[in-house]
């Protein structure tokens, strides 16, 4: 019988490609040929003459600082000592939590070892910098208040470094799927540093997707009618005001979205339908709990809706810190990618 001659070539070792490279210049074995052996070099491999350098990641630095910033920022929360039910101490938890699961992810996205690793032994610097991750210099700003500070506050500054002026426009690189993820990370560092008494500044939402924004406003708008509920059946005392306070919050969301949307949106409904009947200051406090925590989480979602555009990405991952600043206020544990978990 004839031979099958259809199978793949026998595939030439590493050690045998690099001494063909090296010393034939690669005249019998093509870049073509490599790939269709699954032979793929690593960042630290001898350059090869028509053997491409491995392209990085879209906004790779960006990833790997903040990264690498969780670690600093567990270590830093950590040292503060508060007691277990503290913000700093289920902050040094949370962040422990990022380290892992981002690293997991930049595994997922093509970042190799070899790159967390050369990472890892760097000095590290806040993500929201122009030069995030390409030097071991202390960014300035933001970064330089958080050095100068102690306790709870130093804490809070250190968190809202990663916020810098190219921060969003460095998640609008990252691959899509991955947007939620880093984006709730970025989020959770200003609710955290608006806790800890350092809130961080945002620049203006400039956009023009105007159905983007009514798309948003409807979720709100429910937020709104429900503590409005909440408010009305809390009479008296810290949740009466706890609850004014945060549909004060809402109400401002919901105007900005409205003047976002421009004649996209629409009139808001006469009622929206609660999950349950709320009669007393106890159900209202259910409520108020389960709304915010259904809100977070649209948010989130909504991340990966922007398209690249970070007008609306920026005012996201707002939106979304606030929420999770007003879900804390009412009991919601902190978490480590809010509106995800």
């Amino acid at each position: 019988m004839p031979q099958d001659d259809t199978r793949m070539p026998a595939c030439p070792s590493r050690r045998r490609v690099l001494t063909l490279g090296l010393g034939l210049g690669l005249g019998a074995v093509t870049a073509g040929s490599l790939a269709a052996c699954g032979i793929r070099l690593e960042d630290n491999a001898p350059q090869l003459p028509l053997i491409p350098k491995r392209p990085p990641v879209p906004s790779e630095s960006f990833l790997l600082a903040l990264w690498r910033h969780s670690e600093d920022l567990a270590i830093r929360a950590a040292s503060l000592r508060g007691p277990a039910t503290s913000v700093p101490a289920r902050l040094a938890a949370l962040h422990r939590r990022q380290v892992v699961v981002l690293e997991t992810e930049l595994l997922r996205l093509g970042v190799p070892a070899t790159a967390l690793d050369a990472a890892a032994r760097s000095s590290t610097r806040p993500t929201g910098t122009s030069t995030a991750a390409s030097t071991g210099s202390k960014a300035t700003g933001a970064a330089g208040t958080a050095s100068a500070l102690h306790g709870p506050k130093g804490l809070g500054a250190e968190e809202a470094s990663d916020l810098g002026p190219t921060a969003i426009s460095s998640l609008a690189k990252v691959p899509t799927a991955a947007i939620p993820l880093v984006g709730s990370v970025l989020a959770q560092r200003s609710a955290a540093a608006a806790l800890l008494g350092a809130p961080a500044p945002w620049p203006g939402s400039n956009w023009s997707a105007t159905s983007l924004a009514a798309s948003y406003l409807e979720s709100t708008r429910a937020a709104v009618y429900a503590f409005q509920v909440v408010a009305a059946q809390s009479p008296s005392g810290a949740q009466h005001a706890q609850a004014l306070a945060t549909l004060a919050t809402l109400e401002a969301r919901a105007q900005d979205q409205e003047s976002l949307a421009g004649a996209s949106a629409g009139p808001p409904a006469l009622g929206y339908p609660l999950p349950f009947p709320v009669t007393t200051p106890a159900a209202a406090r259910k409520l108020a709990v389960q709304v915010l925590t259904e809100l977070r989480a649209s948010v989130a979602r909504d991340l990966g809706s922007t398209g690249g555009d970070t007008g609306p990405l920026g005012a996201l991952v707002q939106w979304l810190a606030d929420t999770e600043v007003l879900a804390s206020r009412w009991g919601v544990p902190l978490s480590a990618f809010p509106g995800l978990t």
